[in-house]
């Protein structure tokens, strides 16, 4: 994880007049960074995607993106504003394209909830 420290020390190097709102703007922007709950990420280029594996195990599924190119990695998360969602794992059984990724899992009938970047 970077260390705000550093971009302060980078700040430093600045004349007072830019470097107090530029470190404002670093400062509030840090703060406020959260994943949020629409279908894009508020302050991420993530975007949401929810699925329930298969009732057969290690049944391969796929999942609808809508992103405008391939995806490359999946963010589990675990909602804790409500019940049902899990944390399952997940196996990626062929590359992800521009409308899908591909995947297995062990787990039956999971509900999960997950970001793709």
């Amino acid at each position: 994880m970077a260390a705000t420290g550093y971009v302060d020390t980078l700040f430093n190097t600045l004349d007072a007049t830019i470097r107090v709102p530029l470190s404002n703007a670093f400062q509030y922007a840090m703060r406020e960074l959260s994943i949020g709950s629409a279908a894009k990420a508020d302050n991420f280029l993530w975007f949401k995607v929810t699925g329930t594996t298969p009732a057969a195990a290690n049944t391969e599924f796929s999942i609808v993106h809508g992103m405008d190119h391939a995806p490359t990695k999946l963010i589990p998360i675990l909602p804790l504003d409500s019940t049902g969602w899990q944390l399952v794992p997940l196996k990626a059984t062929r590359k992800a394209d521009s409308k899908r990724v591909y995947l297995t899992s062990a787990s039956t009938s999971a509900l999960f909830l997950c970001y793709l970047e």
